[in-house]
């Protein structure tokens, strides 16, 4: 969510006079007799109503007499006024709206990278064994390896195949250690000779019920 930009009081009190200005609150040509009625009105202190008054005066909405008071000028100025002010708002928006997108794409960005660290780990693996091309098991929901850890499977032992990685719903753990846990549904991506291949499907097939060393 954007963070908005808070508009000072001054500046809405500027605005909401502008507003009575094109809504006939505050005639063409009348006089508003001084500071004091405007902060009873808006309920502020005299200086933000000094800071509004000189605002509106910049763009002729008012003419400020002291001795007289405050002078409305035109509805036309007024509305050249609050046009102005739109366009700023507008600015502010495109502007806030504008950092958020980059910060969206730093994002994206800091995810490409993490993606792509993952798969130049996952080639260094594949480089690591030679030429060795990875097979990959599915482990069903019966298998001897649901629930238990790669340790507790004596996996290398019992196979003579190396575990690489596991891929399990869409994500990729890879050089999973001794203590990483199998579930049902996993795929095992291991190396090591032809016959392993074999070996690993004739094991991780073996029911759950049986004991291993």
């Amino acid at each position: 969510m954007s963070k908005q930009t808070k508009t000072p009081n001054y500046i809405k009190i500027a605005i909401d006079i502008a507003h009575r200005i094109i809504n006939n609150e505050f005639l063409e040509g009348s006089k508003i007799t001084g500071r004091t009625t405007l902060v009873s009105i808006y309920n502020v202190s005299p200086e933000t109503i000094r800071r509004s008054l000189a605002l509106l005066k910049d763009m002729n909405v008012v003419t400020i007499n002291e001795k007289s008071g405050i002078i409305i000028n035109d509805k036309q100025s007024a509305k050249d006024f609050l046009n102005k002010f739109k366009t700023k708002s507008d600015f502010t928006h495109l502007n806030s709206e504008t950092f958020d997108l980059i910060k969206q794409r730093k994002e994206i960005d800091n995810k490409l990278e993490k993606n792509i660290n993952s798969i130049i780990e996952f080639a260094t693996q594949l480089r690591n064994v030679g030429s060795i091309i990875p097979f990959e098991s599915i482990v069903e929901k019966d298998s001897i390896a649901v629930d238990k850890s790669i340790g507790e499977l004596n996996f290398w032992h019992n196979t003579k195949a190396t575990i690489i990685a596991v891929k399990r719903e869409g994500d990729l753990f890879l050089s999973p250690g001794p203590y990483f846990k199998i579930n049902a549904q996993d795929v095992i991506v291991y190396v090591g000779e032809d016959s392993v291949l074999e070996t690993v499907k004739n094991y991780i097939s073996l029911p759950s019920n049986i004991h291993t060393k």
